[in-house]
């Protein structure tokens, strides 16, 4: 919270760069006519918007086609499935398809669908498979274009930055059908490859300008000469009739300075080839010299080089970047077009391990980075190596007793995994997942555990750990050593002479109470809160952080780590009588603990929305 930001999210978006952010207050200011009226501000605004799309057009190589400025590229995926799918209505093909990469942005899947259904063309829609590196299939898309109706493909994919071949797909998309549509999505290539789009057979093409420094909601989409237009907003004739409503001129403005910058070949805002590749290899060696067991999913020989996606074995994406987050680095965990995935369909359809598309880390910069950006960013995470041993389930080892002793509890697609050690410390594994292995095992070798107990674990665990003792969950036991009992299916632990049910299953409770930052310091002042339970993990925060922040003294936060909250619970160090206040990194995990301890007589609890980001 106390480091600067080092941002590493730019396929996600990008800030507006600073002189195209002043070409856009200036239009809001000076130029800010509207392009339809005739009086001379409108007259100025029109031709600033038309040496825009000359500008465009140049840029990407075309004389012959059309520029249409759009809100963004989702507008302009509408606009060209809409109008290519009208076109194609009148079709003869009996059994007619509509083509797409299977890595593209979801937005192409879904327009295709969705309009495939509104406009009744009763095509079927087909995934074109890619190979190991993301490469699309090009035998089957001659095998099967003959009855496609259109083909959507990406240019550069904005999870992996894998690259697609043009000039070659254009040969084998001519080659078998040469009236099909094409739109090839080149939102993640503007800025990174060069693009001559007149000696392509593309026929429609969208852009997006917050992708590369300019502002959200404005876009361009390029035609062909011959291609199709069906206009997708109508109302009062704007562009031409193409595209009705009046223009968002302050983005054209942006549009115009960015494009200036990009054809300016005595600037050094755009950083050349080889210098974004050496950035990519420098990030890259600081990745693998902080993280043992790293995989890069995309091949770095058919990738633009702003691009790295990694994953790391027995670690999490979702706790990868809560590292990265705690040290003000910003990354993508999982699937960037699908927020809340488990895994990433990308790599699902690389047909890469299980492991690297859940844990996967999307790392990416835009082609404006400076050396100083990029060296102060490997240095960043270099020292994130001494943290990484308190990651996860790697716990700090402290010199008299190392603190995974107690009960440690993991919600894994809400069944709940038991870590349980004693002080002589033999471990007892409960729900334990062949999933998991890898983090069970850093864990009783950093911790210098010995697996002496079984109870419901898959069959690779207990072929691993074949020399602990197994239980049966549906047969009565008594493991006393480690103060747990099986009893008519149910787990209890013995704890300062109580006996208390440990679940099996989490059930996450959706009525729970929840207060805003602003809200949460007005409490304190009040004193309505009694202490703020901390639920992050150890790397993820700096010692009074929370303190500074909320204006209160260290000792009314507790640092409990989430995997540790059940047992602080059950040794008595939480009282239910007390008015607690969660807090997380976002308010997710931390309004999942609310849940468990609900479970369990705590009445008095209250989230923090959204976590420390809003603090």
């Amino acid at each position: 919270m106390s480091q600067s930001l080092i941002y590493l999210d730019a396929n996600a978006t990008t800030p507006v760069y600073s002189e195209i952010a002043k070409e856009v207050m200036h239009c809001m200011e000076v130029e800010f006519g509207n392009p339809s009226s005739s009086h001379i501000t409108g007259l100025k605004a029109k031709r600033l918007m038309e040496d825009t799309r000359n500008l465009g057009k140049k840029l990407i190589g075309t004389e012959k086609g059309r520029l249409l400025f759009t809100s963004g590229a989702t507008e302009g995926i509408q606009t060209s499935v809409v109008s290519a799918l009208i076109a194609a209505k009148s079709h003869n093909i009996e059994k007619p398809v509509l083509l797409y990469g299977a890595t593209e942005h979801k937005a192409v899947p879904n327009t295709l669908k969705h309009w495939n259904a509104i406009l009744e063309i009763n095509a079927e829609v087909i995934a074109i498979p890619v190979d190991s590196k993301g490469i699309l299939d090009h035998d089957f898309i001659a095998k099967h274009i003959e009855n496609a109706l259109m083909i959507c493909t990406m240019i550069v994919n904005n999870e992996t930055g894998a690259t697609q071949d043009i000039t070659a797909l254009d040969k084998v998309i001519r080659d078998n059908n040469p009236n099909v549509f094409w739109m090839v999505d080149c939102v993640q290539g503007l800025g990174k490859q060069a693009l001559n789009l007149d000696k392509t057979s593309i026929n429609y093409a969208p852009f997006s300008g917050h992708k590369l420094y300019a502002p959200k909601g404005i876009g361009f989409l390029y035609l062909s000469e011959n291609a199709p237009l069906t206009p997708f907003i109508a109302g009062g004739g704007q562009e031409s009739g193409a595209r009705s409503g009046t223009e968002n001129l302050p983005g054209i403005a942006g549009l115009k300075k960015l494009f200036e910058l990009m054809l300016d070949s005595t600037s050094n805002v755009f950083k050349p080839l080889e210098t974004l590749k050496r950035y990519r290899a420098d990030l890259a060696e600081a990745l693998s010299y902080t993280f043992d067991e790293i995989v890069f999913n995309n091949d770095f020989d058919v990738s633009v080089p702003t691009t790295l996606n990694f994953s790391v074995a027995n670690i999490a994406g979702s706790e990868v970047m809560n590292l990265f987050d705690a040290a003000s680095i910003r990354v993508s965990a999982g699937s960037a077009c699908s927020s809340g995935a488990a895994s990433s369909f990308v790599l699902d359809a690389m047909n890469l391990a299980p492991w690297q598309s859940e844990n996967a880390i999307r790392l990416s910069f835009g082609p404006m980075a400076t050396e100083q950006e990029i060296n102060n960013a490997c240095a960043r995470i270099r020292s994130l190596k001494d943290k990484l041993a308190n990651a996860c389930m790697l716990f700090e080892k402290s010199k008299e007793t190392p603190c995974a002793v107690g009960v440690n509890q993991y919600v894994l697609n809400n069944e709940i995994m038991y870590v349980i050690v004693n002080e002589s410390l033999n471990a007892l594994l409960i729900n334990a997942k062949a999933s998991e292995l890898g983090k069970i095992e850093r864990l009783i070798k950093n911790q210098g555990l010995r697996v002496t107990g079984l109870v419901n674990v898959d069959t690779d665990i207990a072929a691993i750990f074949a020399n602990a003792k197994q239980y049966d969950l549906t047969n009565d036991a008594l493991l006393p050593d480690f103060d747990v009992e099986i009893n008519q299916g149910v787990l209890y632990k013995f704890s300062n002479n109580r006996r208390v049910e440990m679940p099996l299953q989490f059930l996450p409770c959706e009525s729970i109470t929840e207060i805003n930052s602003a809200s949460l310091k007005q409490a304190l002042v009040a004193q309505q809160v009694d202490g703020i339970v901390d639920i992050r993990e150890n790397y993820e925060h700096q010692e009074g952080e929370l303190g500074d922040f909320l204006n209160i003294p260290s000792d009314m936060i507790s640092n409990i780590p989430s995997h540790r909250l059940f047992n602080e619970m059950i040794e008595g160090r939480l009282a239910k009588s007390k008015r607690y206040v969660l807090v997380c990194r976002s308010g997710r995990r931390s309004k999942a603990c609310c849940a468990l301890l609900n479970e369990f007589g705590f009445i008095n609890l209250t989230n923090l929305a959204g976590g420390v980001a809003f603090i």
